[in-house]
């Protein structure tokens, strides 16, 4: 297996890679799944909105990170009268909480509940067996909280790149990765990100970013 250490250098190589290409023509596009650069990241984030908060999200807790998302939204609505368009929110997804980001083919593929559930301090239990929960309609308390329901209310999902590698190894580790090595997983992990969202080098840099921009910020490591 490779080894982590070797791994993560490839990535930020990878990623600064990206980057480059992104600042010397078209900025990368959140449409096709490709690593964001500063520019493009910064175009999609930034928002002149009264209110905006980061929700930063290691773990994938029973999708509680997108509960957090519709409490903010549905608490300035009907708590303060502000409509969705004066609410700008970032779910900023690293560490296991990635994999929520990604689509059915990946979690089915990659048997992702699997992986999740190996993670210390994880909790999923709901089914996942054959797809993500929250790719579609998911019922929560307050409304939708499924990954397509908030894009659709102006949400900003963001996909730690970093993140995803980590995820690719232990796929290779518990040998669901049919032959691949971790760096393929990544890519093709990468590649599965739902729509609408936005993969980006490194999630603890978005942070930073969306901070630098006027996000408060609000952990979901509850």
């Amino acid at each position: 297996m490779t080894k982590r250490s070797d791994f993560l250098a490839a990535g930020a190589v990878a990623a600064l890679t990206a980057g480059a290409v992104g600042a010397a023509g078209t900025p990368a596009s959140a449409a096709d799944n490709a690593i964001l650069d500063e520019a493009a990241f910064l175009a999609r984030v930034r928002s002149g909105a009264k209110h905006r908060q980061l929700i930063a999200a290691p773990r994938v807790d029973d999708g509680a990170p997108l509960q957090f998302v519709v409490n903010t939204l549905n608490g300035f609505k009907a708590g303060w009268n502000e409509p969705d368009g004066n609410v700008q929110i970032a779910l900023v997804l690293f560490g296991s909480a990635a994999t929520i980001g990604l689509d059915d083919e990946a979690w089915r593929t990659y048997k992702l509940a699997e992986i999740v559930k190996r993670v210390q301090q994880e909790f999923l239990t709901v089914e996942a067996a054959q797809a993500n929960p929250w790719s579609h309609a998911a019922t929560g308390r307050g409304g939708d909280r499924s990954v397509p329901a908030l894009i659709a209310r102006g949400v900003r999902i963001i996909v730690c790149n970093t993140a995803l590698g980590d995820i690719a190894n232990r796929i290779v580790a518990a040998g669901y990765g049919d032959g691949g090595d971790a760096f393929a997983i990544q890519a093709k992990l990468r590649a599965r990100a739902l729509p609408g969202t936005d993969v980006v080098p490194a999630g603890i840099s978005a942070v930073a970013v969306l901070q630098e921009n006027g996000y408060s910020f609000f952990s979901a490591a509850l």
